[in-house]
């Protein structure tokens, strides 16, 4: 732990509370080089908060420059945490204009796959001491600042006093952010562009069928959920290259699918069914014993 990054995580300020949490838990595991590795998962066990929550603060800290996110490649087990460098002494009082994230690599040999859940660093060498392995994805996907924070659904207000992220020149549709379907549609396009390396189409169609989708969701809502949704890995949104009119078909429930961070397809669906199914039969089952005990009870009396 290192007291001095501790003491500069408590006096800068990150605008959110839970964000601030997690910049003060890395400064906890961190050394006094500001060098730290601990998973997702252990910094949400820690905060007590989920481990979408800690991927998202962490994405928007490091877009405030106030930390780096260096990613490696799996290791001997096939999966590795992050390696974070903290630069709190560069960094403003509180978050700035969103800022590319830079993937350099530290000197000398990268942290092992085996390293601890916890991640702190120190003088000792990077060996762990978990009986559990690191649970996070062997690769994550090299992009900009912008695309990354519509692709984990961080969406940044855009203002026209400090916008948080560029929006790139040849973006179709409407780029004055004063303009209502501004924001929905940024990061509906943008998250397309990421998925399918295309930007989608916007024509009057489109126009519309965004604002449809804030009229039903609320316009703190929308956008949220238009990102969200380029992230869905079903079959029939796939085929049709997750389009708007599919995003409006079920816009509530890919509402309640982006709150509760839980993906819904057919094949889900159909596992919940036969889950539900099987219990329903088990219950039957149960019932129809019972009934027999009590005929042959009553058979003695």
């Amino acid at each position: 732990m290192s007291m001095e990054l501790m003491v500069k995580a408590m006096k800068t300020k990150v605008g959110n509370p839970l964000r601030k949490l997690v910049l003060i838990k890395l400064a906890d595991n961190a050394s006094d080089q500001g060098e730290c590795w601990p998973s997702y998962q252990h910094i949400a066990d820690q905060c007590e908060i989920s481990k979408r929550s800690v991927m998202n603060h962490i994405s928007t800290l490091c877009g405030a420059g106030l930390l780096r996110k260096e990613i490696r490649k799996g290791g001997p087990k096939g999966n590795s945490s992050n390696v974070y460098y903290l630069t709190l002494s560069g960094a403003a009082d509180s978050l700035g204009v969103v800022q590319e994230i830079h993937q350099g690599s530290a000197a000398g040999s990268p942290p092992s796959a085996a390293d601890s859940l916890g991640g702190s660093a120190g003088a000792a060498p990077r060996t762990s001491h978990s009986f559990e392995s690191v649970k996070e994805p062997v690769t994550e996907p090299v992009a900009t600042q912008a695309e990354a924070v519509v692709a984990e659904g961080i969406v940044l207000p855009f203002t026209a006093q400090q916008p948080r992220c560029e929006i790139p020149a040849d973006m179709p549709g409407p780029k004055e952010q004063s303009c209502k379907t501004f924001k929905a549609w940024a990061n509906y396009a943008m998250a397309y562009r990421k998925r399918y390396h295309a930007w989608p189409v916007w024509n009057a169609k489109a126009g519309g069928q965004v604002g449809q989708l804030i009229s039903r969701l609320g316009i703190d809502v929308a956008h949220h959920v238009a990102a969200y949704f380029l992230t869905i890995n079903d079959a029939r949104l796939i085929n049709g290259c997750h389009n708007l009119g599919d995003l409006l078909a079920k816009a509530e429930a890919y509402h309640t699918q982006w709150v509760t961070n839980r993906q819904m397809n057919a094949t889900t669906a159909r596992q919940q069914e036969q889950t539900q199914a099987n219990m329903n039969a088990a219950q039957e089952a149960a019932d129809a014993i019972r009934n027999r005990q009590r005929g042959k009870r009553n058979a003695f009396l």
